[in-house]
């Protein structure tokens, strides 16, 4: 929810835009969606191409918004988890790791659900501390992009001239 003065009045008149309006709008998003995402990905760490193939981009015609970056479901979102350590950073630490013996924690879950006991330690097979590397973030999703927004801004403020344009030269 945005915190900005005003946020929701806009927001209520946006949606009483005329149609043509608001699909010109939509235009920009879409043009604007698909410059950041070719940025995000160009600036997006190769490896096998995952990452780079999971930064998308959506417009929601209702609202006029645009949503940019690592996006999709839980589900798939977790398959990218590393996305948002390589966005945003992480801290030096220890950590502790638990080993089971492989497959046991299919097995494990599976037996849980059809009333069996919890007996966890019989298929574990070490427990050690390991020692995490701090890293920067890239800042690749969450980066300003500030010549692309500008674009987007200028683009979607001719629009809405226009739009008052032929509203107060009706009226007349």
């Amino acid at each position: 929810m945005s915190t900005v003065k005003g946020a929701r009045a806009l927001r209520r008149r946006l949606k009483q835009l005329p149609d043509a309006v608001s699909a010109e709008i939509v235009s920009v998003l879409e043009d604007g969606g698909q410059k950041i995402r070719a940025a995000m990905q160009a600036r997006a760490r190769n490896r096998t191409g995952r990452l780079i193939a999971g930064v998308k981009y959506k417009v929601l015609p209702k609202s006029l918004r645009l949503q940019v970056g690592l996006l999709g479901t839980p589900r798939g979102r977790a398959k990218l988890f590393y996305g948002f350590i390589l966005d945003k950073g992480r801290r030096a630490q220890t950590v502790t790791v638990r080993r089971y013996k492989r497959g046991a924690r299919a097995k494990e879950t599976a037996h849980l659900k059809h009333g069996g006991n919890n007996n966890k330690s019989a298929h574990l097979v070490s427990v050690y501390q390991m020692r995490v590397r701090g890293r920067a973030g890239d800042h690749f999703v969450s980066g300003r992009y500030r010549e692309l927004r500008d674009m987007i801004n200028q683009r979607a403020n001719k629009v809405f001239d226009r739009a008052l344009k032929r509203i107060g030269g009706g009226n007349d």
